[in-house]
């Protein structure tokens, strides 16, 4: 087993490369992304064994940051473990046996135990499936549905969407909408529209990404990132961000101007997206899901796939029970605003 840090870029991605099934949420650059975003120090957990191999990305935080906590934790004490913004979990490649993977969660719970790591907390990966390969050794749950689209061809694409999106698409374009694309190079007005999205729906703080993270992921992901934008009468009213490559797209952040959704600006731009995607050759577009199990995201997502549902599950370990039931206890006893209640997995985060 080896733990890859972050500084190892080019060792990073010609491990996550090196399996069949690698998705942009692997990749290094993602990740520093991320840790720019202030969502801790992120590395690679690698274990090969008898022509078996498997990898995954986590972002590493100090528990005492966390402010529920920071009063009562001295830092340098307590670390957990995250999978990255979006979606992850194993990668593998070969015989992975219920008995390779005991192994492996055996040797990296010994390791994250001298390493003062509690904890680590999977968001798994829809189209992968992934939680099957540690299901075994790992809690794992079942969340709520994400959706994708078919993007063999075109002719899928047309089919597979409801018939309400489809009037939806000839609404905007009869009201005008034209859909452009480029490569970042107008990142500030995709932020003024993601932004007044983020107001408009009293999003958490999280949500809202500084300039230096688009300036980022515009620079140091360009092979793998496309902007498109909805345009009326001059003005892009809609934009969206998707991640990509030969196999998957993905999407990332969006926004409509609040004053504009009644031009169906967001139905076009996606299903041209999409139409985008069938032409470089990828079979798979991801829509992800809704803020809860089902909502009007949710609903909105999957008029673009009918036959489109995908299952969304989480899953965790523990390292160190002992730990972890300590700052579970030290969370009830010192924040009177915790849920002893709410169903968290990392309990003393809930």
């Amino acid at each position: 087993m080896e733990i890859i840090p972050i500084e190892k870029k080019e060792k990073w991605n010609s491990t996550i490369k090196s399996f069949r099934d690698w998705d942009i949420y692997y990749l290094n650059e993602y990740a520093c992304s991320l840790q720019l975003h202030g969502d801790g120090q992120p590395v690679l957990i690698y274990h090969e064994q008898n022509g078996g191999q498997l990898c995954y990305v986590m972002m590493q935080e100090d528990i005492a940051k966390f402010l529920p906590l920071s009063s009562y934790l001295k830092s340098d004490t307590y670390y957990d473990w995250t999978t990255p913004y979006g979606y992850g979990g194993p990668l593998t490649e070969g015989d992975i046996t219920t008995e390779w993977v005991e192994n492996f969660i055996r040797e990296l719970s010994e390791w994250c135990r001298n390493h003062k790591i509690i904890s680590q907390f999977f968001r798994f990966h829809p189209l992968l499936q992934n939680q099957r390969a540690i299901e075994n050794v790992c809690d794992t749950v079942y969340m709520k549905k994400t959706v994708y689209m078919d993007t063999a061809d075109k002719e899928i694409i047309f089919k597979n969407m409801t018939p309400n999106n489809r009037n939806m698409v000839r609404k905007a374009l009869k009201y005008g909408v034209e859909i452009v694309k480029d490569k970042g190079e107008r990142a500030e007005e995709f932020q003024n529209i993601y932004e007044a999205t983020m107001r408009n729906n009293e999003a958490e703080d999280y949500y809202y990404f500084k300039r230096e993270y688009f300036e980022y992921i515009n620079h140091h992901m360009k092979e793998n990132i496309i902007y498109f934008y909805a345009v009326y009468q001059g003005m892009p009213v809609s934009a969206s961000i998707f991640f990509y490559n030969k196999k998957y797209m993905h999407y990332h952040l969006s926004g409509t101007l609040p004053e504009y959704r009644k031009l169906a600006s967001a139905n076009l731009l996606l299903s041209t997206a999409a139409d985008w995607a069938a032409e470089q050759g990828i079979k798979e577009f991801h829509l992800g899901g809704g803020v809860g199990t089902e909502d009007s995201l949710l609903t909105f997502k999957k008029h673009f796939n009918r036959k489109g549902l995908l299952d969304f599950c989480i899953g965790r370990n523990i390292f160190d029970p002992q730990a972890f039931d300590e700052l579970v206890s030290l969370r009830r006893e010192k924040d009177q605003t915790f849920d002893d209640a709410k169903q968290f997995l990392i309990k003393y985060r809930a």
